[in-house]
């Protein structure tokens, strides 16, 4: 039985914010200063042109999974990071309840992207009816304009609306390639070195089973999980193509673990091999992971970064 296992991703995506009072929007673009990625409406029309403008491609279809399997690739999907206007997408909108020309909930009952999060910020008197419209399926979140908490509160929620929106984008892989990454302790292990090392953006990439990361200034580098299964697999490899000694007995004491990048593993005649000293997975046994910088050389140059959009 064919398995499909959707593959980490994740990237800023755009986020609009609608309201009629100035002073307030200017008091969330305090709060949200990225003029790049945050947008700011005062008129809703305007604001939901803008958004039915940035609408992304449909999610795979049946035929997709059926010509993969047929083709016998081991992903399927369109690769989120050669897609320069991936920054534009908006999966976030964020409206006040009480404006003149239409009510928030309208404005957000119209949005017809499933990958944008609608987010509704409400007064004292509105929130009966945000709540009807939460449990209708109208929006997804509402928030009280007086909570002195509301930008933090509204802050995580954006975050989440951004995981959510770049997890549809992910690959998706067959026959249980890169399942490792999907582990949920894998996960958390991904976005504790990306908050730790300053990562604004990351890929799974099917061809070398890896999740290529960049940094805010385009620095690419590289996160490799192996399970048992792919320790075996790698040292299997290098001795099968006479690989060298040390590299072999290195991996299979668990002392070093070899990043093959380009490829996703070795191949007769490789050499400079970038190695790391393994960590352990906790609560996984026999499982490591490791994080390795990469020259800027290591990737294509027309890559399309965040770093690259910012500038152009």
């Amino acid at each position: 039985m064919q398995t499909f296992v959707r593959q980490p991703v994740l990237y800023p995506v755009s986020v609009v914010f609608v309201d009629d009072n100035p002073d307030f929007l200017q008091a969330l673009r305090g709060a949200f200063p990225d003029e790049h990625l945050n947008r700011f409406f005062t008129q809703p029309r305007v604001a939901l042109d803008f958004v039915s403008s940035r609408d992304v491609e449909m999610p795979p279809t049946a035929a997709d999974y059926f010509g993969a399997e047929k083709k016998g690739g081991n992903a399927i999907g369109e690769d989120a990071l050669t897609d320069p206007a991936r920054f534009e997408a908006v999966g976030a909108v964020v409206v006040d309840f009480s404006m003149p020309e239409v009510d928030g909930i309208q404005l957000l009952s119209s949005i017809r992207n499933a990958n944008c999060m609608k987010i509704l910020l409400t007064g004292v008197a509105d929130e009966r009816e945000a709540v009807d419209a939460f449990n209708a399926g109208l929006i997804d979140c509402f928030l009280k304009k007086t909570d002195v908490e509301m930008p933090r509160k509204l802050a995580t929620v954006l975050d989440n609306a951004k995981r959510k929106h770049c997890a549809a984008r992910g690959h998706i892989s067959l026959h249980e390639a890169g399942s490792t990454y999907r582990d949920p302790r894998i996960v958390k292990l991904i976005d504790e070195v990306a908050a730790r090392e300053g990562i604004v953006e990351y890929y799974w990439r099917p061809n070398q089973d890896a999740v290529l990361m960049f940094d805010a200034e385009g620095a690419p580098s590289v996160f490799l999980a192996w399970n048992e299964e792919d320790w075996s697999f790698h040292c299997d490899i290098v001795s099968d193509a006479n690989g060298p000694a040390e590299l072999r007995q290195g991996m299979e004491a668990r002392s070093i673990m070899p990043l093959f990048w380009p490829s996703q593993a070795y191949r007769p005649g490789l050499a400079d091999v970038k190695c790391a000293a393994p960590l352990p997975v906790p609560g996984w046994n026999g499982t490591f992971y490791s994080w390795t910088r990469l020259d800027d050389t290591a990737t294509e140059r027309e890559l399309p970064t965040l770093a690259k959009w910012r500038h152009a």
